[in-house]
């Protein structure tokens, strides 16, 4: 994905200040894989992007400048009658990298682009000169952050539920009748205000002083 967005968004210019003679067309015989621009011989011709010269010389006996913008993405420009150029070194787009020869018996240069080895239209990456790479980066998916979507949707989510506690008001409140926490407290409250009773149980040791009956002290059984 991200070779994609950098392949997109790189812009091209044409080579020389002249109309195109021959577009591409791969499927034709012999087949044309590139385009031609018509130009003076012996015009400069220029870089029409930015990057790294990875070859400038001759093949197929024709003079040849590449220049690599960003990885797997070449640009050529061919039929040259001149280099001023040399492999290895960066140019910037609009530098001149020689002079225009002589493409198929006719004054111009030759334009060709490929993506991994295949060429490819070089018409798709014209005509964006002067705009902003908008049109690459609707190839991507709209960024999300992750845990900020997650606290936005539930904020109480990883926050530890606090334990129960009856509020003053309802511990206090006695209840009718049930088997909830308020009916609990309401039997309890006669058992504590009446007489002695079998069911009910002595505090817990050293909670108070020994309880005294007529002065005297009464020793537990």
């Amino acid at each position: 994905m991200m070779l994609v967005f950098l392949i997109t968004a790189v812009c091209l210019v044409a080579p020389v200040n002249g109309p195109i003679v021959a577009g591409y067309s791969p499927a034709s015989e012999p087949g044309h894989w590139g385009v031609d621009y018509g130009t003076g011989p012996g015009e400069a011709v220029l870089a029409p992007v930015s990057g790294g010269v990875t070859f400038a010389g001759s093949v197929a006996g024709m003079l040849s400048v590449t220049v690599q913008p960003v990885p797997g993405f070449k640009v050529s420009v061919s039929f040259l009658s001149d280099i001023v150029v040399s492999e290895g070194t960066r140019v910037r787009r609009g530098q001149v990298l020689g002079r225009a020869g002589r493409p198929h018996g006719a004054p111009g240069v030759h334009l060709s682009t490929r993506i991994d080895g295949r060429y490819v239209d070089p018409a798709t990456q014209m005509g964006c000169f002067n705009t902003d790479i908008s049109r690459a980066l609707r190839l991507l998916p709209p960024p999300q952050s992750y845990p900020r979507s997650r606290a936005h949707r539930n904020p109480r989510r990883d926050l530890r539920p606090r334990s129960h506690r009856p509020s003053p008001r309802r511990r206090d409140r006695a209840a009718p009748s049930g088997t909830g926490p308020g009916a609990l407290h309401a039997r309890r409250g006669p058992l504590a205000e009446g007489g002695p009773s079998r069911n009910r149980r002595p505090p817990p040791p050293g909670d108070g002083s020994p309880c005294r009956a007529g002065g005297a002290r009464v020793r537990g059984g």
